[in-house]
This record gives structure tokens, C-alpha cells and sequence, in this order.
């Protein structure tokens, strides 16, 4: 995909403000009119790197689709999928699905303990609270390709569920699609789409196994987000 919002000047490819690094690397994956919209947060070291080196089709989410489809089938989406199935989704004449992130470039944060950028989630999403370095980066991808959805999209499930990133992306939807209508503390609608925040399939998501077992408070969460899913008329 080509995005300039942020890139007025195409010769340019990095950005830094404050704690936050953007790199240049926008991509979309799957259909180009989803009914279902499935989106991390934003490229992880992992995929950045492989963006420049392998083939288009097999960088997003790359190392952990198998964590992402059973993410995806715990709330209820692509019960019937193998892996092999799963994968073809991927590709650009898929019909129903599709796949980025909600900062389709690549946002770093600083890790002030080891001096470099990192991917990691607790030093990315504070860019998406208002008044932060990186609010920035956000808030202009969040207009650009939340607040202007395909038509047939129905659905965005949204990977991560700490209370902060539901807290400030979801802001960031309100004020570009209009008011949330709160379905449950995972789930709200806005502009006639349902947004759903589910458990995000990082190697580092210390919460993941729990999620998929349905145990404790990470369980209790898969269990709302299936529930609002289940709302949802696909026809």
C-alpha cells in the first residue's frame, strides 16, 4: 500500500519525535474490501525486518500466525481454518479478511535501559495518548485508515487488551468516526462498525496462554470479546 500522510517528502523514510521512532514500510494484507478487519498495533522488529528482505505476502505477523489463529478462533472467527488455510489469507485475492496494523508504518518507543528502539508494547502504545511525542503518528494513521473504513467492513479486532491501549485507541476512533457506543469493557461500535479488542499473539504476551485456556481475568476477557463478536451479522 502507499500512504503519504505523514511522508510529505517521499525521499524521507525515518522520522523521529521525542521517544518514538516511524519508519516508512506501510502494508496491507488480504482482501482490499474486508468484511473483517484484523489489526496489531504495529510492526514488530520482526516484520519490519522482513519487509525489506522477504516476500510481500509472508510478513505480516510473520513467526506467530499460528498464535494469531487461535487468537482468532477463541473469539469466535475462522473456527473451520487449518494453518494452511489461514496463511492463504493472506494474499491479495482473499475475500473476507484482512490484515495490518493500526500504525501501518513502523512505530518504535525508546527503551531508556538498553539505549535502542523497541517494539515491544509497553513502549509503543503510549504514542497513541494524547499530548505524547508520538500522538502525532497515531492520530493521523487512525483518520486515515480507521476513520475511513472499506464499505464492508463489519468488524475490527484489535490486538491488545490492557486498559490502556483500549483506553487511549479508542479515543483516537472516537473522535475520527464519532461517538463509541460501549458494547463491554473489550468491545464498542462506532460509525457502525464493532470494534473488539482481543489478546495480541506476541511471543512476549505473557497473558496469552491463559486467554486461549479461557482462565482468570485474561479468560474473562476472550470470553466478552467472543461475546460481542458473536453479535455481528456477516450476511
Amino acid at each position: 500500500m502507499s500512504c503519504g500522510v505523514c511522508w510529505p517528502d517521499q525521499s524521507i523514510n525515518l522520522q523521529e519525535n521525542g521517544a518514538f521512532r516511524l519508519v516508512r514500510d506501510p502494508g496491507h494484507w488480504g482482501s482490499a474490501n474486508p468484511i473483517v478487519l484484523v489489526l496489531g498495533v504495529s510492526k514488530g522488529n520482526t516484520q519490519s525486518n522482513a519487509f525489506r528482505r522477504e516476500p510481500f505476502d509472508a510478513v505480516a505477523f510473520k513467526g506467530i500466525r499460528h498464535r494469531l489463529l487461535s487468537v482468532l478462533q477463541s473469539v469466535g472467527l475462522l473456527v473451520e481454518d487449518d494453518i494452511g488455510r489461514f496463511e492463504q489469507r493472506f494474499q491479495a485475492d482473499e475475500k473476507e479478511y484482512a490484515f495490518a496494523s493500526a500504525v501501518r508504518c513502523s512505530l518504535t518507543g525508546m527503551d531508556p535501559k538498553k539505549g535502542s528502539f523497541s517494539a515491544e508494547s509497553p513502549k509503543v502504545v503510549p504514542a497513541f495518548k494524547v499530548g505524547s511525542a508520538g500522538h502525532h503518528f497515531t492520530s493521523a494513521c487512525v483518520d486515515r485508515h480507521i476513520g475511513q473504513l472499506p464499505k464492508a467492513t463489519r468488524l475490527v479486532v484489535l490486538l491488545g487488551n490492557t486498559d490502556n491501549y483500549i483506553k487511549h485507541i479508542s479515543h483516537l476512533i472516537g473522535c475520527s468516526r464519532g461517538n463509541l457506543n460501549k458494547i463491554n469493557e473489550v468491545a464498542y461500535e462506532a460509525g457502525g462498525v464493532l470494534f473488539v479488542h482481543a489478546s495480541h499473539p506476541s511471543k512476549g504476551n505473557g497473558h496469552f496462554g491463559a486467554y486461549i485456556r479461557g482462565e482468570g481475568t485474561p479468560g474473562e476477557k476472550m470470553r466478552r470479546a467472543r461475546e460481542a463478536v458473536s453479535s455481528v451479522q456477516f450476511g
